[in-house]
């Protein structure tokens, strides 16, 4: 069965469902769910008061165990317990984000997270429902993944300032519900010039300029279904500053359409029933001087059936999803204004690549750097839970994917296509699967002051298309990159332990994790027989290769929270954190990029009408380093927060100050691959307003 069989299939059973529900009416279900704290999701609103920028990684890098590989204003994808890049699958509204943001780390991810309504964080059992990733799943909730919330109209506008250097937002949405209908409208503009280091340098190209709409209609035919159509479209231009004279930008616009079906069954081992389909469409030119030097396209449609169902002793969810994508990429001084096939003559193909392999031992190209690429995925997941003797639950996830990979290397120029002679099954189609399984067990801290959680993970991840067939230079980051269309999967077992201890006045967090892995990919800097450094013959730049090796990642985290009495309310809360981690190949040499260990300090007050908050964090020297990197000094960042609401029947209007970087000190990020020409911000002050309004 193809794809487009499969989309058939999902798009008759969003149908029948329907047709039942409008000729029989069923008496609802009411499910009564305790009203406890996710630890594992986020309000957006709360996690932007302690943001760093509007990045995903910004908004995240406060949790333990979770830091930023960010440069500036536009770039910061998170990095999860050492895990980055294709470690870790991002999620809009339960659809995997068609961006390239793990392909090059001068990709911005292709969301806003500031007009989220939440953010999770998914590991062990629960994340194998959508992905099997080492480092977990990302889940970006919004308003399109349920308009129906609340009967009534609900708005807000959110705006921000900050005067040196400059930097504006707004964000405004509206939605309307009743019993059958749902209408949801928003829209996001964000300008921020290039900002100054802690040393008083402009960064040269590190602006941004976002925008993004939305819009979602939903409608209920019945008590027990649900049709919701939205879509969101989203640009960033933003600069990328590195090393090269000429400015090097890029220009990035992702496209999405989404039509959801939802159903809430009758057979009582049948709970709901949703079926997903989502087409995304995602472009970005790269332009240095104003030329288009790099275009980049990736088409995704997406079809998903999910079935949550329950027996006498289980409780889970089912999810099948069958996605088909295109994956095309030019690379020409200037001529890459679309996608072509390159012309061909009786030339054999892979000249000069073989001639750079004569001259140097490598094969070098400047052509374009990847075979456009057609990629089919089926992927077959089940996540159940039960209760054991209270307050203990068993969690069991199982993850299973079919892919084929179609490379085409006719859009790359005849004389820089990889050479037969070289390999002649270079180009030829994969068939691969992959399978991961994991357990969790966890005891509730409800009615008693510890609680823990610990899963058991045995992944699989197939080698990513850009890992096996990259072979190029890249631009924007200044560096020459070699795939290896050798790579095996990647294996890995992972072991995540959680430890909570909560009285009236006091918490305490443990975490700590050890990940072994067989196999793993990832990109090393290459020298020579003398230490030196390669650099390609075209530009004189680092080269890197993609390499694989047995590799294992400790670490952990601590948390400790005092909320001193006063009267009947605890207005007040300080705190204390650190993390740590340990990543390194299986002959001891260190893993490179590995985030330093860091401490934090905070306290906070908070009522019905004010917050406040200070936060010091220790970001320790980079000691832990892979062979010939050079180490990253360590610094101290000092932030503050401080807001006043005013609430009325059914408004509420919020008025805060926030700054960042308060010492002003020149700070580095170890994760990130520019960070000597794109180190942190230096002092930071803005100021907001946030307005809401609701009637039923």
């Amino acid at each position: 069965m193809n794809i487009r069989q499969l989309f058939w299939l999902a798009a008759t059973c969003t149908w029948l469902p329907a047709t039942v529900c409008a000729q029989t009416e069923l008496d609802p279900i009411v499910v009564i769910q305790p009203e406890t704290e996710d630890p594992h999701s986020k309000d957006t609103s709360e996690l932007g008061k302690d943001a760093k920028n509007a990045t995903l990684g910004g908004y995240l890098d406060n949790m333990p165990n979770v830091d930023s590989a960010s440069y500036g204003e536009a770039v910061g994808r998170p990095v999860v317990r050492g895990m980055s890049g294709y470690r870790i699958k991002i999620l809009h509204n339960d659809n995997e984000v068609s961006d390239l943001s793990a392909m090059s780390q001068d990709h911005a991810v292709a969301v806003a997270p500031r007009a989220s309504e939440r953010i999770e964080l998914l590991k062990g059992p629960a994340s194998l429902l959508y992905a099997a990733q080492a480092g977990g799943v990302v889940r970006i909730r919004d308003v399109l993944d349920n308009p129906f919330l609340d009967s009534g109209l609900r708005s807000q506008i959110d705006t921000d300032l900050r005067p040196t250097p400059y930097s504006h937002a707004v964000d405004g949405r509206v939605t309307w519900s009743d019993d059958d209908w749902a209408l949801h409208a928003g829209a996001l503009h964000q300008d921020a010039d290039p900002y100054e280091a802690g040393d008083g340098r402009e960064i040269r190209d590190s602006d941004l300029s976002t925008q993004q709409a939305q819009l979602a209609v939903g409608w209920r035919p019945g008590p027990r279904s649900e049709w919701l159509l939205g879509t969101t479209r989203l640009r960033k231009d933003y600069g990328i500053p590195n090393d090269t004279p000429e400015a090097t930008r890029i220009d990035m616009q992702r496209d999405d359409y989404s039509l959801r079906f939802r159903y809430d069954a009758k057979p009582q081992w049948l709970d709901s029933m949703s079926v997903d389909l989502n087409h995304s469409d995602y472009l970005h030119d790269e332009t240095e001087g104003g030329r288009k030097d790099g275009l980049f396209g990736q088409k995704q449609d997406q079809g998903t059936l999910r079935w949550a169902w329950v027996t006498a002793a289980w409780s889970g969810d089912t999810r099948l999803s069958a996605t088909q994508s295109e994956l095309r990429v030019c690379h020409e001084h200037g001529a890459c204004d679309s996608f072509s096939d390159a012309a061909r003559t009786e030339a054999p193909l892979g000249e000069s690549v073989l001639e750079y392999v004569d001259n140097t031992g490598l094969p070098y190209s400047h052509g374009h750097p990847m075979p456009d690429t057609q990629t089919r995925l089926v992927q077959l997941s089940h996540v159940a839970e039960r209760s054991l003797d209270l307050p203990y639950t068993v969690s069991l996830g199982l993850h299973t994917q079919w892919r084929k990979l179609d490379p085409d290397p006719d859009n790359i120029q005849e004389q820089w296509v990889y050479p037969e002679e070289l390999d002649p099954q270079h180009y030829n189609t994969r068939n691969e699967t992959a399978w991961s399984a994991s357990v969790g067990l966890r005891k509730e801290a409800d009615g008693s002051a510890f609680g823990w959680e610990t899963s058991l993970s045995t992944l699989q991840r197939l080698p990513s298309v850009d890992e096996l067939y990259w072979n190029g230079f890249h631009h924007a980051t200044d560096s020459y990159i070699f795939g290896n269309s050798e790579l095996k999967k990647e294996r890995s077992v992972n072991v995540d332990l959680d430890f909570t201890w909560e009285s009236q006045a006091q918490l305490w967090q443990l975490s700590g994790f050890y990940y072994l892995f067989d196999d793993y990919i990832f990109q090393n800097q290459g020298y020579d027989a003398d230490g030196a450094e390669l650099t390609d013959p075209f530009h004189l730049s680092e080269v890197w290769f993609t390499r694989q090796t047995d590799a294992r990642f400790l670490g952990g985290s601590v948390r400790y929270e005092l909320r001193p009495a006063s009267a009947d309310t605890r207005p007040w809360l300080l705190w204390a954190q650190a993390d740590i981690l340990h990543a390194e190949q299986s002959g001891g040499q260190h893993l490179p990029r590995t985030a330093p260990a860091n401490a934090e300090l905070g306290v906070r007050y908070q009522s019905t009408l004010w917050t406040a908050s200070l936060r010091l964090k220790r970001v320790f020297k980079a000691q832990h380093l892979a062979p010939n990197e050079r180490p990253t000094a360590g610094y101290n960042w000092l932030a503050v927060y401080l807001e006043r609401s005013w609430r009325w029947d059914d408004q509420r209007v919020d008025l805060w100050l926030k700054g960042e970087n308060l010492l002003d000190v020149y700070a580095q990020n170890h994760l990130s691959v520019l960070k000597d020409t794109a180190p942190l911000p230096g002092r930071q002050l803005s100021a907001g307003v946030k307005w809401r309004f609701f009637t039923p």
